[in-house]
């Protein structure tokens, strides 16, 4: 998957898999640049997440990407760095946007019965269907 100038990276990655049918699949490689990153990270280690929000809008490179789609829905994580070197690392969310270029390559999964289900913190884990 190419994405150019302007676009949102989770975004185009849920349109595309719902555009295409995927259900399930493992992101294997992602690399790019950003103009805009944004997503969270955990701040306590209580038994429920408190999550804090995180916007960055700077020249930022991405030095890796991973993650799964489950039931048509992603899960992705990102290391990536700004022009200082500055490291970021945590879980992407809607309103990334590419500087110049990202490719990401999938491998689709079928026959796969997974999904995420919620445990009594209320936390996301891995079930079979």
């Amino acid at each position: 998957m190419h994405l150019g100038k302007g676009d949102k990276v989770l975004e185009s990655i849920q349109f595309e898999m719902d555009r295409l049918g995927i259900k399930n699949a493992v992101l294997l490689s992602a690399i790019g640049s950003m103009r805009k990153l944004t997503f969270h990270v955990i701040t306590e280690t209580t038994d429920e997440s408190v999550d804090k929000f995180i916007t960055i809008e700077n020249a930022i490179e991405v030095g890796a990407m991973q993650g799964l789609i489950l039931d048509g829905e992603p899960h992705l994580h990102i290391v990536c760095s700004d022009k200082d070197n500055n490291t970021y690392v945590g879980h992407l969310e809607n309103g990334c946007e590419v500087q110049y270029l990202m490719e990401l390559s999938f491998l689709e999964i079928n026959n796969l019965s997974l999904m995420r289900k919620k445990d009594e913190f209320n936390n996301a884990y891995i079930d079979e269907k």
